[in-house]
């Protein structure tokens, strides 16, 4: 829906207002409840579409602690994707990795305890990061109560 077309439900919405005022508060106060619900789907709908197609990248070790597992859980492709394994001092560059699938790497030894710092590109070209401590004993990404959408743990540069 664009500008035109908001402010004309808007106006329509104020007119339906007022003449449900003139007639009584109650069937007023029904009309102002339907107005500011449909302007909140507007505006959900809207955001939506902005932060929704977005790659959502997190690290894992695989089961036998010797390759590290990238995997893309959002619905657009990773490009230039860049991990860092931080006190192992092991970093290497994925050119791109599809939405939904997973990017396998494997290691010389297996690992106990590491910390994965993950960027790359958005299909529009936004710079992302994420951070993820993988361990072999450890709790790890795979958290039951984690939310289910990335609203706070993606950081854009």
């Amino acid at each position: 829906m664009d500008i035109r077309q908001a402010a004309v439900v808007a106006i329509a919405g104020v007119a339906i207002f007022f003449y449900l005022a003139y007639i009584g508060q109650f069937l007023a106060s029904i009309a102002v409840m339907i107005i500011l619900i449909i302007g909140m789907v507007i505006l959900m709908t809207r955001l939506s579409k902005k932060f929704g197609d977005r790659p959502d990248l997190t690290a894992k070790l695989s089961p036998n602690a010797k390759s590290i597992i990238i995997k893309n859980s959002g619905n657009t492709s990773a490009f230039q994707v860049h991990v860092a394994l931080v006190p192992l001092d092991i970093e290497y560059d994925i050119t791109e990795i599809p939405a939904e699938e997973e990017h396998t790497y494997p290691l010389d030894k297996m690992i106990n305890e590491a910390k994965a710092y993950i960027t790359w590109k958005d299909s529009e070209g936004n710079d992302l990061s994420h951070e993820s401590i993988i361990s072999a004993l450890g709790k790890g990404e795979d958290d039951l109560l984690k939310p289910m959408f990335p609203m706070f743990d993606i950081k854009t540069k």
